[in-house]
């Protein structure tokens, strides 16, 4: 049933909306006045979601982003205690180590291929899972709507929001530069950063990135990135090995995307009064994108 619908989909709608394709018409959705998603029914199960106003502004103390990068195994993850974590994808397998108040999941081929984490997030009911409508349909049609027990926050990537039409990131500067929001980086294609993630976020080839817009938006002006190592692009995540590890597409990224865009917002952070550290000493995010330094440090200068 769902190949004829999405066949339909396809010769009712142009290619500019071929994105949205695989839940319609089961997916409805609401918008608030900010243009964010504010309520969600998946096969006539209205789905419980956070608003993303309440959510703003919630976090006093410092923020960890926790990536999967392999130099997690070197931290001592009892300083970073005190901190509120942001876990993305596979950083899950830290969980006996810390407590995910957020975390970040908007790759659906991390939903595909490695559900037995994922499962475990949506029945931890002490976080906030920040996904996109894609990757959620992905993981209600995997374990239905009552096995979800986590929260649930809804974030869009600017480029393909829920039924509207697909916006190349070469249409970015023209479409986007004169909300006060966003911010364009020259990045190739280009990127940029949002400072309200209601109206959605900008993809810079990492779910770090969108991290770092989450971890903005609910407003910590110190933020440590754990495990953003990008280097070493064919060894595997901290918790993968050589036989099941999934395909990486950082270091393709990287040079052109990645690191400019963590560069551009790294000054526009820096003029915000937001302080970025990169806990990975060997990151290829140099120290002119983020200082570099080891929690005893950090928490040594506070």
């Amino acid at each position: 049933m769902g190949s004829i619908f999405k066949q339909i989909y396809r010769y009712t709608h142009d290619r500019g909306y071929r994105h949205n394709e695989n839940f319609w018409p089961h997916i409805t959705i609401q918008r608030g006045l900010e243009d964010h998603i504010e309520r969600l029914v998946w096969r006539k199960n209205e789905i419980k979601l956070e608003a993303l106003n309440s959510l703003h502004k919630t976090v006093s103390n410092d923020i960890t982003i926790l990536a999967t990068g392999p130099s997690v195994n070197d931290l001592d993850f009892e300083l970073l205690s005190e901190t509120t974590f942001i876990g993305v994808n596979g950083a899950y397998h830290l969980r006996d180590k810390v407590v995910f108040t957020y975390y970040v999941i908007v790759d659906r081929g991390f939903v595909e291929k490695r559900f037995d984490i994922v499962e475990k997030v949506l029945n931890d009911p002490e976080l906030t899972l920040f996904t996109t409508v894609h990757c959620l349909n992905d993981m209600l049609n995997y374990a239905g709507a009552h096995k979800i027990k986590c929260r649930l926050a809804i974030v869009e990537d600017l480029s393909y929001k829920v039924y509207r039409r697909f916006v190349a990131p070469a249409e970015y500067a023209l479409k986007y530069k004169a909300n006060k929001d966003f911010s364009i980086y020259p990045t190739n294609p280009l990127s940029g950063f949002s400072w309200d993630i209601r109206q959605g976020i900008f993809d810079a080839g990492t779910v770090a990135y969108w991290a770092l817009q989450i971890a903005v938006w609910l407003s910590s002006n110190r933020i440590m990135l754990a495990g953003v190592d990008m280097n070493n692009f064919s060894s595997p995540r901290f918790y993968e090995n050589e036989i099941n590890k999934q395909k990486s597409f950082l270091e393709e990224n990287f040079t052109h995307v990645i690191r400019p865009a963590f560069l551009n917002a790294s000054s526009e952070l820096n003029h915000a009064g937001i302080k970025v550290y990169n806990l990975s000493m060997n990151s290829g995010l140099t120290e002119e994108v983020f200082e570099k330094a080891t929690p005893d440090v950090i928490f040594k200068k506070k």
